[in-house]
């Protein structure tokens, strides 16, 4: 999927399922005319370039993860400094959150991620490049806070990327618990996050 060029009617399919979810339509319930209703196309139309609907919502939430993965990484590269850009993957989180607009929360929260797996697993490869986008910017974010004097070079790159990931995640459960965060303002929750990720770095 990297680097494919897809037909106009391709990401209508595409846009017109990620429509559904962010309406809240569990995915495992979607309909192949709810899909073409949403595209404005054909039923007819969604065979001729997928073999199920499973395909088709499968392959249009790969898409939009890599839509959101590319307009997250221009956003935290235009950021100057360390602590600005690891902020800024905070505050794209939080609007994920709040929004209800992000492919994996909308997924995830609707159930029959069972269904699908077999059908995003069978494109592992995709799944693959997706993650190693997500460690160019771990190391372009690491490489900016070396120059800043903020934090050490770390030639592990398994350890950095878990000490980014359990900064992330981290941050991520204030607003699973959020019922016993009353007293935790959300920029608190960035700032022990941010505190997390230096002293993992050091």
């Amino acid at each position: 999927m990297g680097n494919k060029v897809y037909s106009e009617k391709e990401i209508a399919i595409f846009n017109g399922v990620i429509a559904l979810m962010e309406k809240g339509v569990n995915p495992y319930s979607i309909k192949v005319s709810d899909i073409a209703r949403e595209a404005d196309v054909g039923k007819g139309t969604i065979y001729d370039y997928f073999t199920s609907k499973e395909e088709a919502i499968s392959q249009a939430i790969l898409y939009n993860i890599k839509i959101e993965i590319e307009s997250a990484y221009s956003r935290i590269r235009a950021k100057a400094g360390f602590r600005e850009k690891f902020f800024e993957i905070l505050y794209i989180m939080a609007e994920c959150v709040d929004s209800n607009v992000s492919t994996f929360s909308s997924l995830l929260s609707a159930g029959g991620i069972q269904e699908f797996y077999e059908y995003l697993s069978e494109y592992r490869y995709d799944l693959s490049d997706h993650l190693s986008r997500i460690y160019e910017l771990y190391e372009h974010l690491l490489d900016t806070g070396v120059k800043e004097g903020i934090v050490e070079k770390v030639e592990n790159s398994y350890y950095r990327n878990m000490v980014f990931s359990s900064a992330i995640v981290g941050f991520s459960q204030y607003f699973g618990h959020r019922n016993f965060n009353n007293d935790i303002s959300i920029e608190e929750a960035m700032e022990a996050s941010y505190k997390l990720l230096v002293k993992g770095l050091n």
